[in-house]
């Protein structure tokens, strides 16, 4: 019978108890804070003064933002494929891009959707060759113009992370003030569900890498451009 993960980890977990000479500790609570230092920075802030902040934020770090409707995500998308002249695009498997319409068949271009039936290597390869990645994004941070994704099943990281254009896809009701905000989101996102995805990613810009002496490379270890598709009425 195979073991599973949750055994594995009672394994772990009991071998390091038992290194350390000691019983396996159990019901420890998170602890309840008083005082929250930085709530009062967002307090009288509005949804739309936070849409701005992070829409300002967001392109200072070389980010672009369109501001569309909902009826006009796939066209929007068309364009920055007829943009990059985009032969391959990889996007998520997700049931909130089919709610805009996104196919298999954009202005000619390839549109692979990221299922595992297709196998692991086979993704990663055409994700290696792709010239755009589509995404669906949880949260957005005004403060400094980050993206959070969760990946996990159909929505693989290698998304976001291999083509050399991404397109994210974020609704302005999602944005939140500062990463305080975010994480008890993503904790009331646990208490909800009972569980976390198996990735929590964070994403501020284009790809950044800076040498030895400085020098500031954009899209080496990930994409070049960042699309970010403000939905306004979702």
């Amino acid at each position: 019978m195979k073991r599973t993960n949750n055994q594995n980890q009672e394994d772990f977990l009991n071998n390091i108890a038992e290194k350390l000479g000691r019983p396996r500790m159990a019901g420890a609570r998170s602890p309840k804070w008083n005082h929250f230092p930085w709530d009062h920075l967002y307090q009288n802030a509005t949804q739309e003064g936070l849409i701005d902040e992070f829409a300002t934020n967001f392109e200072q770090i070389g980010g672009h933002l369109k501001r569309v409707k909902t009826q006009g995500v796939i066209q929007e998308i068309k364009q920055i494929i007829e943009q990059y002249k985009a032969k391959k695009v990889l996007a998520w498997q997700d049931e909130r891009l089919n709610e805009f319409g996104l196919d298999k068949n954009i202005i000619g271009s390839e549109v692979i959707f990221w299922d595992f039936k297709q196998g692991f290597e086979s993704l990663t390869n055409y994700a290696k060759e792709s010239q755009i990645g589509i995404t669906f994004t949880e949260l957005g941070l005004a403060e400094t113009g980050t993206i959070v994704l969760f990946n996990e099943g159909g929505k693989g990281r290698s998304v976001s992370l291999l083509p050399e254009v991404h397109i994210a896809i974020l609704p302005g009701s999602q944005i939140q003030p500062r990463l305080t905000q975010a994480l008890q989101k993503i904790k009331e996102t646990y208490d909800e569900q009972g569980k976390l995805p198996s990735l929590i990613n964070f994403i501020t810009g284009p790809s950044r890498t800076s040498d030895i002496e400085m020098v500031l490379t954009i899209g080496v270890h990930g994409p070049k451009e960042l699309f970010v598709l403000l939905v306004e009425d979702l």
